[in-house]
């Protein structure tokens, strides 16, 4: 997590207000005076979130309380990435006037067939972790979705426009998370949104919400992440008797934001209280076909199938990293069975909590194998984590000899001088 002046200002403030010095706020948090002496100077680069949990935790106050405005992390996007991202703000921020907006002509029909090729091989590439290559297929698709929608004629043909719509503005988001890119991603909710609403399917609403959670949880807003998940997953709460994999799906994951949110908020009896919640419902619909809604056939069940009861040990891995219980969250891993159904960006994931866990614990060797892992096989996805900084940021720090040259050129790539 970015640390920015008011996080300084803030800590600083709170700990004189409790009447702690340093040094005492060190003996409560086991944080040490170093670091929150070049915390309150903003001297740091980042903050694990373990760290801040601890000092709030120490302070009485909740996690989000230290953040004043929330920091917003920097994309590392070099020049090239920024041009693609001005043709995707322009698409994404079109001509409006008080005409409506102002679609320009395509060469050839659209059709809700073409339009779904398109909105599928885009999704290809986002599996792939290329997001470059994402960011430069969205405006073209975006325009397909627009055109389509504006040649619909009512009922049925609206509807299916609509929601492949909403579907290609959610789509969108979760790239332009990916790639930091906050604003544009939060035009691209909103619209995802507002689409789900003409078509009246308050499911699809609902997935276009969870990237607003993840998109909260980005910039440190962890009362809106959990605010945003548990109103939504109260609207659409399945009955268990009755509910389909689908509602149990979509419940279940904004069930997962709201506790991811809660769990960074110093608020661990709520997460944990969240995470059972989910959990049930992942054993309800456990083994059972994960059909999408009929209009939903852009996705199919792919938007559903990373619920599972291995998403739920995923998340409990994370949450005792996140709590600074690292030897757990070792253990819990050895207890998660892959299911072959998580996308790929949340197993990878899953192994910076892990490769964080093993630098916690001092298993330099560990982390810094499961990083050159993720290196070789996904740089596309690895260069934009944060967190990935992060870790080897501790390790850099807790090295007890120089770097190996494998590891500086993981440093390297991830803008870390070593």
């Amino acid at each position: 997590m970015a640390v920015e002046p008011a996080l300084g200002d803030n800590l600083a403030r709170i700990r004189v207000s409790k009447g702690l010095t340093q040094e005492d706020l060190e003996e409560r948090s086991g944080v040490s005076v170093s670091t929150i002496r070049k915390l309150e100077q903003s001297d740091r680069k980042s903050a694990r979130v373990s760290t801040l949990r601890k000092l709030a935790q120490a302070l009485n106050v909740r996690t989000s309380d230290l953040f004043q405005p929330s920091p917003e992390p920097v994309s590392p996007l070099d020049e090239t990435v920024h041009a693609d991202l001005f043709a995707l703000r322009r698409t994404l921020k079109p001509v409006r006037g008080l005409t409506g907006v102002q679609i320009p002509d395509l060469d050839g029909p659209v059709t809700y067939e073409s339009v779904r090729a398109s909105f599928l091989a885009a999704n290809r590439l986002y599996r792939e972790d290329d997001y470059r290559a994402v960011v430069r297929t969205i405006p073209s698709l975006l325009l397909e979705a627009r055109s389509l929608l504006a040649d619909a004629h009512g009922g049925d043909e609206e509807r299916a426009a609509l929601t492949l719509l909403s579907q290609t503005f959610q789509f969108s988001a979760q790239a332009l998370i990916q790639l930091q890119q906050y604003d544009l991603a939060y035009q691209a909710i909103s619209e995802g949104i507002a689409a789900a609403e003409r078509a009246d399917d308050p499911l699809l609403g609902a997935w276009n919400v969870f990237n607003e959670c993840w998109l909260f949880l980005r910039e440190g807003r962890l009362d809106d992440s959990r605010r945003a998940a548990m109103t939504t997953a109260e609207a659409i709460e399945p009955r268990f008797s009755t509910g389909t994999p689908a509602q149990f799906a979509t419940w279940g994951w904004l069930l997962l934001w709201g506790s991811a949110a809660a769990v960074r908020n110093n608020e661990g009896d709520d997460a944990d209280e969240m995470l059972a919640l989910a959990r049930a419902g992942a054993h309800r619909i456990e083994g059972r076909e994960l059909e999408a809604p009929a209009l939903w056939a852009a996705r199919g069940s792919a938007t559903f199938a990373g619920f599972s009861p291995e998403l739920i040990q995923i998340k409990a891995v994370e949450y005792a990293v996140v709590q600074g219980r690292n030897a757990r969250a070792l253990e819990i891993r050895e207890g998660v069975r892959p299911s072959g159904r998580l996308a790929s960006s949340t197993r990878h994931r899953h192994m910076l909590d892990v490769a964080s866990a093993h630098a916690s614990e001092g298993n330099a060797a560990e982390s810094w194998a499961i990083l050159h892992d993720l290196r070789t096989r996904v740089p596309h996805w690895l260069r934009y984590q944060s967190f990935a900084r992060r870790v080897v940021d501790q390790l850099i720090e807790d090295r007890s000899r120089a770097l190996r040259a494998e590891h500086a050129e993981i440093a390297s790539f991830l803008g870390i001088e070593s």
